[in-house]
């Protein structure tokens, strides 16, 4: 068994709190503006982000490769860890020299692959599909997706979002399949209304002739991704 199939074992990886907040800050934040409002110049990047240790993000390192000072710096309630790398998604003015203003930062789920061996069913209710793709510096995949939710009268929900691994299979050319599928349980949260999130897959343990089948049910039936390295 090679270091990544040993490091597959163990449950399925939740972000219930992480899409709660990822919720919460669609809901509160729309940055796509089109026009000549203040926001329709605004750059959008997918950025592993730095805080100080007083929690708030101080910099960046964009997907293709950018380094960004942040000034000032961002202080947001969902980061809460100081000296602390997240992954997220900046929105900031025009650089120069490296350094920016941020105006918004939202989180993105980081979701680590994890065995389905030891999980008795995988939850796949349906999500809606929007979009796959490599980052331009290859450590992720990334996802666009749209959740449905809404509130309740009862207790509070959460939705689950996790990526877990079916099967591996050799190919002749020596590189691997992953056979991969979202793992996401509703949790009885109302479908309202549906909300855009992004999540992240790491790729660090996929090398050159690796390659991804990812499944994802979705409310128009099962969408399969295929993604070569």
């Amino acid at each position: 068994m090679d270091g990544f199939s040993k490091r597959f074992h163990g449950i399925v990886t939740m972000v219930t709190a992480l899409v709660s907040l990822l919720i919460l800050s669609a809901c509160d934040h729309d940055f796509y503006k089109t026009g000549d409002s203040d926001l329709s110049y605004l750059h959008t990047d997918f950025v592993e982000a730095r805080t100080n240790s007083a929690s708030a993000f101080i910099s960046a390192r964009t997907d293709d490769g950018a380094q960004l000072t942040l000034q000032p710096a961002l202080k947001t309630p969902w980061a809460t860890k100081g000296d602390t790398v997240y992954r997220a998604l900046l929105h900031y003015n025009k650089v120069e020299k490296g350094v920016t203003e941020p105006v918004g930062i939202s989180p993105v789920a980081v979701l680590h692959i994890r065995l389905s061996i030891d999980l008795p069913q995988v939850p796949a209710d349906p999500v809606t599909f929007e979009s796959a793709w490599v980052s331009r510096n290859r450590k992720y995949l990334n996802l666009g997706l749209k959740l449905k939710t809404g509130q309740s009268s009862g207790a509070r929900a959460v939705q689950s979002l996790g990526i877990v691994c079916n099967s591996v299979r050799r190919q002749p050319d020596g590189g691997r399949t992953f056979y991969l599928q979202l793992y996401h349980q509703q949790n009885g949260v109302p479908e309202y209304y549906s909300t855009r999130v992004f999540a992240s897959i790491p790729l660090a343990d996929l090398k050159e002739k690796d390659s991804i089948v990812l499944d994802i049910n979705s409310y128009k039936g099962k969408v399969r991704k295929r993604i070569a390295f």
